[in-house]
């Protein structure tokens, strides 16, 4: 339940930032936002309950928030240079299988034959949704985009893989993960920002209150999934993370009137059938 109201958080705030223009800019304001609005939250946690910033601690939040900026860049990166129905199924349905490996590998997780099973259907669901069937890789734009979408799949792993030891192993609170990330995004594309100045505020003239509603939410989802990460096996929460794409689907076609709603639909039922399988594992 708690993987689905993320999944829920995750496509709606999704669905606003595709109505607004991608770049840096856009990743620099929603930093901005995140970073102010949290901060007295994060104030209140750390008085509250404490926090011991070890070399250790240090060393996996300074991870953190390396590995999600070079993740939103080189997803953006992607965007440009490649198409999104390509790029962005690729990189969500690669991820999760490679997080799935990786814990197998990394944490001695264990795969049942329903896990197994669940986990093949969530990602033939996702490059069903995306079409692939139909994709020519003659096309050299086609092939950049896969390019990125596998590249930022293998981010997708690491980050998710990284969080998850943290906070299980190290019990560095998800608040704090998540924290960490968006001011490093502030200082790391200020720069940029500056740079584009016109860009960056016609931007925030345009969608000043879906930045706001994207900076206050979008942190909110992955807060959800690293508490369950706690507890829970990460070769079932990545794949089950997917759940967005099927709610994604439903808006873009719903609210952005996207085409070929049928076979992304029938490619969403086999994402919910792989994910029922991975709720009914043992």
């Amino acid at each position: 339940m708690l993987v689905f109201l993320s999944s829920c958080i995750h496509a709606w705030w999704n669905y606003l930032a595709k109505t607004i223009p991608s770049g840096a800019p856009f990743i620099w304001l929603v930093a901005v936002v995140t970073t102010v609005t949290y901060a007295p939250v994060v104030a209140w946690y750390i008085i509250s309950y404490g926090f011991e910033l070890n070399w250790l601690n240090g060393f996996f939040l300074a991870g953190t928030a390396i590995s999600h900026l070079v993740y939103f860049l080189v997803l953006q990166k992607g965007y440009r240079v490649g198409d999104l129905s390509v790029v962005y199924p690729l990189a969500r349905g690669s991820g999760p299988l490679f997080a799935t490996l990786g814990a197998l590998l990394l944490f001695g997780e264990q795969l049942s034959a329903h896990s197994a099973a669940g986990i093949a259907l969530v990602a033939g669901g996702v490059f069903f949704v995306a079409g692939m069937s139909s994709v020519s890789l003659r096309n050299e734009r086609t092939k950049t985009g896969i390019g990125y979408g596998i590249v930022t799949g293998l981010l997708i792993a690491v980050y998710t893989l990284w969080d998850s030891y943290a906070v299980r192993v190290l019990l560095v609170p998800p608040l704090l993960i998540e924290y960490i990330s968006p001011p490093f995004r502030v200082l790391a594309l200020a720069g940029v920002a500056r740079k584009h100045r016109a860009e960056t505020l016609q931007i925030w003239t345009d969608h000043r209150w879906k930045i706001w509603v994207i900076g206050l939410i979008s942190p909110i989802a992955f807060i959800i999934v690293l508490y369950v990460l706690k507890t829970a096996p990460v070769s079932y929460v990545a794949p089950a993370r997917e759940l967005s794409i099927v709610i994604g689907v439903i808006l873009g076609a719903k609210l952005l009137t996207e085409e070929h709603f049928k076979s992304r639909l029938f490619g969403s039922l086999l994402i919910l059938a792989g994910i029922a399988l991975l709720s009914f594992s043992k």
